[in-house]
């Protein structure tokens, strides 16, 4: 048992247990599915303004308070490995960890956007099968305040790696995870994930070690979960 103290919301068609922790410390967590973009071990700089912004020449960056907790050590993917199901961002940095299984790309830009600025997609492993598939999701300023719900105050994100969350919901969709089932989220950063759960119908566990991402995510996961009460 775990002496943290989780929030937990319940709405009509799904729940979220979210703890703000070191998601290691509170293992073993019963779920379905782990759907996580977790720190790669890359220990990045988060202060983008850096770069010289690419075939534009101007860069578009952001320079972010604090970098990612975790990200300075390399990431082992073990103990999320032995889910039912499995899909984990950033595999790229972790292959030589991780057994045979099916790759996941996010194009996050518009085509003729492309090698702009920093990165044109990002990817993923899930575990089983082998194939590669493709979900395009241009995630520019505008559809960042769309999926926070119209929240203008912070134009370039709320999170340095946040994602879609339709990317999210396309993923648990990729691996099989059934309406009602439980995800697990070991390091839910903005609670993307756990906003693709109540939208979605699944419940959620969520685990964030940096308390600012968490209370974010706890706003944004309470805001989706109470519109299936109205």
């Amino acid at each position: 048992m775990t002496a943290v103290e989780p929030v937990r919301l319940r709405g009509r068609y799904s729940t979220a247990t979210l703890y703000c922790a070191d998601c290691l410390t509170l293992l073993p967590l019963e779920a379905d599915a782990v759907i996580s973009d977790p720190p790669y071990g890359m220990d990045w700089d988060t202060d983008t303004t850096r770069f010289s912004g690419g075939m534009q020449g101007v860069s578009r960056g952001r320079a972010w308070e604090t970098r990612v907790e975790g990200d300075a050590a390399p990431f082992d993917p073990s103990p999320w490995l032995t889910y039912p199901a499995c899909v984990l961002f950033g595999s790229n940095h972790f292959y030589a960890r991780l057994p045979l299984g099916t790759t996941l790309v996010w194009v996050k830009r518009n085509e003729h956007a492309l090698g702009t600025f920093l990165s044109d997609g990002e990817l993923a492993w899930m575990k089983g099968g082998y194939g590669v598939y493709v979900f395009i999701k241009p995630f520019g300023p505008t559809s960042r305040v769309v999926d926070r719900n119209g929240d203008t105050k912070n134009p370039a994100g709320i999170h340095p790696t946040q994602k879609p969350v339709a990317l999210m919901a396309w993923c648990m969709e990729r691996a099989g995870v059934a309406e009602g089932a439980t995800v697990l989220d070991p390091y839910m950063g903005s609670g993307t994930t756990g906003v693709a759960c109540a939208r979605t119908h699944r419940n959620f566990i969520g685990v964030e070690i940096d308390p600012k991402h968490f209370d974010n995510a706890v706003r944004r996961i309470q805001r989706e979960i109470e519109q299936q009460l109205i």
